[in-house]
């Protein structure tokens, strides 16, 4: 019995200090994110582009979906899935994020009108 209680709270202590390493390490490189891709396309994007405007976009932004509800991504060209997938609809993702881009679309138009759009920026992802 009393073996058996050591050996529980070793565990316990062991779980702990685990992720307050992982934790410390996400807290320094960025914030973990994983769900399945629901859209090749920023949802907002999309959005606006099938309305008329024009969005340059260097990278891939996707949709996922989750378990907190749909959030927005940019892949950015110089980030290569370290599984040597390619993101598409269905598959599973996840990584870690830090950081910001801001895309700026247009409308041709006499006045051009603009919009922006704040992705967070994946900087490290493998997909299923």
């Amino acid at each position: 019995m009393k073996k058996s209680i050591i050996f529980i709270l070793l565990t316990v202590f062991l779980v702990f200090i685990s992720t307050r390493i992982v934790f410390a390490y996400s807290s320094a490189y960025g914030q973990i994110f994983g769900g399945k891709i629901i859209n090749t396309k920023a949802t907002k994007i999309q959005k606006l582009e099938s309305s008329g405007y024009i969005c340059v976009i260097n990278g891939t932004s996707i949709t996922i979906g989750p378990i907190k509800g749909p959030a927005t991504y940019l892949i950015p060209f110089t980030t290569i899935s370290k599984t040597k997938t390619i993101p598409s609809v269905g598959k599973w993702i996840m990584g870690k994020y830090s950081g910001k881009t801001i895309i700026t679309c247009t409308k041709p138009g006499d006045p051009p009108l603009a919009d922006t759009v704040i992705l967070d920026t994946i900087t490290l992802f493998g997909t299923s």
